[in-house]
């Protein structure tokens, strides 16, 4: 190593003079350091530059005869010598210009000043033994000698920087660590090159040493500045971002307060929100839908002001209008929120009317996407039990002085028996004491439980009345197919009599099967079966207790786990049946209510078709009643069958249920030229017609493809779960099946 620098050391000394230079003039330009610190730092460089350049020199005119090589050589020896004193008192300074502050001393430590004294009685000695020979002397070819004192000039670059190092270490919470790095550096690097230097003669590994980590310095403070400026820059964003959000904060407060002045738009701000959400809208954009919704009734004139914000003018100018292929996106998601808000908080609307509402108007009022989403977001409140009435609370009495004064909350009658039993006192006014005093029973059906009075709400509930029934096995029946009241038994005053004389006890036992109901009812004087065919067995049903001139109290509904079979209720009506029809590759199917009964599964092929003929049920009167592809599958092929995984649920209207744990499903619909609208697309399906359906399987793909009456229906479900088997099923709602082939 030292051979290699040996020869090399003159061409390695010219190299760190320019890279020196180079530093010195860099930092003539930089404006990131201070005034004071800039100058000791090219002071630095300028010095630790000519040490090596005069040290080079002193190589090269080493021996060399004649005045100019009598003169370069003394000179060249004497720069070297008074110099590196110089560079430790330049470094010194340095020091001493961190501690005031970065440090922020005031005092300036004693060692410090004893090291720049120390420098400078080391600059001095080199003055005096230039005319000695105390450190060095040359013989009279030329050449250059250690003196007798010359171990004396290393106290100055190898005792003083280890002075300077004991007061760095002090204050070293004071540096940087990239600061700290080049003070460790520059104090020790010197040190160790110049104890080796003392035993290898005729390098000037010091002066390179020293050269170099100035350079280091230069360096490592250019590191420490760019640290500086990107914490300081940090800092600035962060305060940026801080005062952004207390801006948002503000601005969200001043929306909140007009929103509340122009009816409380926040709810259709939020559904807005989570409709572009749906979407997979980015966060920014969800944002400016949520604002340009909670600002839109301000109206275009006022919101064309904030010229920051051209999408609120934008949006509220296309706001109550049906959608085209000029209205902004985000005008085309608040439209749909909007009334979607307003009529879900509209009582008189029950939640299936504002669903088929949304898909009958998707495509012209609103966005087809947008108003699927919308469908998609009901279903979940629905699903969660937002819109379900199963949990309603019964009440506790009813006083009824006027017929149907009052009418409790419906109790749906199911395929499992329920129990009825309430308390009944007369309350007869005083002026008619021979007034007629029962309670009886309202059967019905409504969307929403309850009976319904005005016109309004029993159209938007499609409420059906069955009939009336009293305790003492008085009856009116109406919208059924028949309706008898059988074993018919006289009842003791004391089976059901309270401890008031005048008070008695009333029970009622319900269930179904299909389109038929029993009851059995008890009163005070009587018991008897009542037996009901309803017009179809899609048709739900309702008890609701209610009576004239009587007090109801101590209301109490128990539902058994008992659950009921064709034999156990007497069928006084023929079973409705449209599925007697041709059958083919598969039984046909009858479906009455959504998904309860289904084709059997047929396991998926590659070019598959499946030709069946449907028709929907007289009762059907939703979009969404129509034939339902399910794609799934079990260990046994059936319908949720062992390991059962539903991967597709795919609507004749244009419904999907969209991606799940097991499957990722491209779904697309188009509504083509042979569509026209929504009621001659339920008329042809009210008059039955041939459909197809193909299949295409590759590998863990399967796309299915179908097209009925205008609707063009394509999805592409891909099976994530490594099932090899593929089923498909059809069901669907208020539908029939049949004629189902397999090709």
């Amino acid at each position: 190593m030292f051979e290699i620098i040996r020869n090399h050391q003159l061409n390695i000394m010219l190299c760190l003079c320019a890279a020196c230079a180079t530093m010195t003039i860099l930092l003539l330009f930089t404006k990131y350091l201070s005034k004071r610190r800039k100058w000791i730092l090219v002071s630095l460089e300028v010095t630790a530059a000519f040490l090596l350049f005069f040290d080079r020199l002193a190589y090269i005119y080493s021996g060399v005869q004649g005045s100019t090589g009598y003169i370069m050589v003394r000179v060249s020896n004497f720069m070297v010598f008074f110099l590196t004193s110089a560079v430790v008192f330049m470094f010194n300074n340095y020091l001493v210009d961190l501690l005031k502050n970065e440090g922020r001393q005031v005092t300036i430590p004693r060692r410090l000043n004893f090291t720049s004294l120390v420098s400078a009685v080391g600059m001095l000695f080199v003055i005096i033994s230039a005319f000695t020979g105390f450190y060095y002397y040359f013989d009279s070819s030329n050449m250059y000698h250690r003196g007798p004192g010359f171990l004396f000039c290393y106290v100055v670059p190898v005792f003083c920087p280890l002075i300077q190092y004991t007061v760095i270490v002090k204050y070293r919470k004071c540096f940087s660590h990239f600061i700290y790095i080049a003070l460790t550096l520059y104090i020790f690097a010197p040190i160790l090159t110049g104890i080796i230097q003392i035993f290898a003669y005729g390098i000037s590994i010091v002066n390179m040493a020293m050269v170099l980590v100035s350079i280091f310095l230069y360096f490592f403070n250019y590191l420490d500045v760019n640290e500086a400026v990107e914490k300081a820059y940090k800092i600035k964003i962060q305060a940026v971002r801080n005062e952004q959000k207390n801006l948002k904060i503000i601005f969200d407060q001043a929306v909140a307060a007009f929103s509340k002045l122009q009816n409380n738009n926040g709810e259709v701000a939020e559904t807005a929100r989570e409709i572009a959400r749906m979407a997979c809208k980015s966060e920014k954009v969800c944002s400016e839908v949520y604002y340009a919704a909670m600002l839109y009734p301000a109206g275009y004139d006022v919101l064309s002001c904030i010229k920051e914000y051209p999408y609120l003018s934008e949006t509220a100018a296309f706001i109550g209008k049906n959608c085209d292929e000029t209205m902004p996106e985000y005008a085309r998601i608040i439209n749909v929120a909007k009334d979607y808000v307003s009529m879900i908080n509209d009582a008189s609307i029950p939640a299936f009317y504002l669903r088929d509402y949304l898909i009958r108007e998707s495509g012209r009022k609103y966005d087809s996407n947008f108003a699927m989403l919308a469908v998609k977001l009901l279903d979940k409140g629905t699903l969660s039990g937002k819109f379900d009435n199963s949990d309603k609370k019964m009440e506790s009495e009813l006083i009824c002085a006027e017929y149907r004064e009052q009418i409790s909350s419906g109790i749906e009658i199911t395929h499992f028996v329920t129990e009825i039993t309430f308390d009944c006192s007369p309350f007869i006014p005083q002026e008619n004491k021979n007034a007629f005093s029962s309670p009886s029973i309202i059967l019905f059906d409504s969307s929403d439980g309850y009976v319904q009075i005005t016109q309004e709400t029993i159209d938007s509930h499609k409420y059906l009345e069955y009939g009336e029934i009293w305790f003492d096995s008085h009856v009116i029946s109406s919208n059924v197919r028949n309706m008898e009241v059988r074993n018919v038994i006289e009842n003791s005053e004391n089976d059901l009599s309270l401890e008031n004389d005048n008070a008695y006890c009333c029970k009622i036992s319900a269930c179904r099967f299909g389109d038929h109901i029993l009851l059995k009812m008890q009163g005070a004087q009587k018991s008897f079966d009542v037996i009901i065919a309803l017009q179809s067995e899609s048709k739900s049903a309702y008890i609701g207790i209610t009576g004239e001139n009587i007090y109801i109290k101590n209301i109490e509904v128990k539902t058994k786990q008992q659950e009921i079979s064709d034999n156990d209720i007497p069928r006084i009506a023929e079973k409705i049946n449209y599925i007697e029809r041709i059958e083919s590759d598969i039984p046909n199917v009858q479906i009455v209510k959504p998904l309860c009964a289904f084709t059997k599964g047929i396991r998926v092929n590659d070019n598959m078709k499946v030709y069946l003929h449907t028709q929907s049920l007289p009762d059907a009167n939703l979009v969404w009643h129509c034939p339902y592809i399910i794609l799934y599958s079990s260990d046994d092929g059936q319908m949720y069958g062992q390991n059962y995984h539903e991967y597709a649920l795919i609507k004749f209207d244009g419904e999907d249920n969209g991606s799940n744990e097991y499957a990722e499903n491209n779904f697309l619909m188009n509504k083509t030229e042979t569509f026209s609208d929504w009621e001659e697309w339920e008329n042809q399906n009210r008059n039955g017609y041939e459909c197809q359906i193909d299949f295409i399987r590759k590998g863990n793909e399967v796309t299915v493809k179908t097209h009925n009456k205008g609707i063009f229906i394509q999805n592409t479900t891909t099976v994530k779960d490594g099932r090899r088997d593929v089923y498909v099923a059809l069901s669907g709602d208020q539908v029939v099946l049949t004629d189902i082939r397999i090709r």
